[in-house]
C-alpha cells in the first residue's frame, strides 16, 4: 500500500491565489467608469493606434493617462 503524504482533495494553488487576490482587492484603488461617445473615423484611429502597440484601448488609455504630468 503506498502512502499519500499530503496529497489533498482541491487544487495545490487555490489557497495561493485566494490570498493574492484578496491582497489585490485591499490595495486597489477605487474606480470609476468613463463613457463617452466618439466618432466611428475616431475610434478606429484609436482602435489601430493601440492594436500597433498590442493594447486593448482601456490600456492604451490608461497608459495615456499615466503619462500625464500630476498637478
Amino acid at each position: 500500500m503506498s502512502s499519500l503524504g499530503n496529497l489533498g482533495p482541491g487544487r495545490p494553488s487555490a489557497a495561493k491565489s485566494k490570498d493574492k487576490l484578496m491582497q489585490s482587492l485591499e490595495d486597489a484603488e477605487p474606480t470609476r467608469r468613463v463613457n463617452f461617445e466618439l466618432a466611428a473615423s475616431k475610434h478606429q484611429k484609436l482602435r489601430i493606434q493601440a492594436a500597433k502597440r498590442g493594447m486593448s484601448i482601456k490600456d492604451f488609455l490608461t497608459a495615456y493617462i499615466d503619462s500625464l504630468p500630476n498637478e
